[in-house]
């Protein structure tokens, strides 16, 4: 083997590094940057100006039955990592796998201490979505808890709806996927009437110690 032939693919080795590991990388992140500033920070979402966000538009946070500090809010979906983002993964457990019948018994008890419409459950209620991380419940899941909310708040009924719908959002380009309503932005606004209900300040207990936290 001659010295040609061994630097002739070490040079396109390098050549092919510099554009396809740098430069493409470099561009797609700057184009994201400039085009889609939100998306690429991770969607990030922040209240009344704090620096530090308090979730993400994209990722859940625990709000579930079963804790008390939550029934004043909407509830997610369920979560077999406590939406650890880092940790990315369904239980998957199928229809006749006990364990899901347990959790699912246990999740409808809770659900049960409080007010509801009727005795059917929205099923995303009690469902993982795939990546168990999902920030989303349909509109009908979050329907059905505005009787507990309403009640556990004094927000009224109406009110509570148009909170629904502000946190609602649609198909994307009216085509692809489904009517969603974001858990966390619907809790930010009944925190908020909270606040203003009270009259009080309690600008701290959101991504500080309260049930609407930045690290959920």
């Amino acid at each position: 083997m001659n010295r040609q032939d061994l630097t002739v693919p070490l040079r396109l080795l390098g050549v092919s590094l510099l554009v396809f590991g740098l430069l493409y990388q470099g561009s797609l992140m700057a184009i994201g940057d400039v085009a889609f500033p939100n998306n690429s920070a991770g969607s990030p979402i922040y209240v009344d100006g704090q620096e530090e966000p308090v979730g993400s538009q994209m990722i859940g946070q625990q709000f579930r039955p079963g804790q008390a500090e939550d029934a004043q809010y909407f509830w997610s979906r369920p979560s077999a990592n406590d939406y650890n983002a880092m940790t990315s993964a369904s239980t998957n457990w199928g229809p006749t796998n006990p364990l899901l019948t347990e959790r699912v018994r246990g999740d409808l008890q809770n659900i049960s201490e409080y007010e509801t419409p009727d005795d059917s459950v929205p099923v995303n209620l009690v469902s993982e979505s795939g990546s168990s991380y999902d920030a989303h419940i349909s509109p009908a899941a979050a329907q059905y808890q505005v009787p507990r909310v309403a009640n556990q708040t004094g927000i009224s009924e109406e009110r509570l709806q148009g909170m629904i719908e502000d946190a609602t959002s649609g198909p994307w380009l009216g085509i692809w996927g489904h009517e969603r309503v974001n858990v966390l932005e619907l809790n930010i606004m009944i925190n908020e009437e909270l606040q203003q209900q009270n009259g009080t300040d309690q600008n701290n207990n959101i991504g500080g110690t309260s049930t609407i936290e930045g690290d959920r």
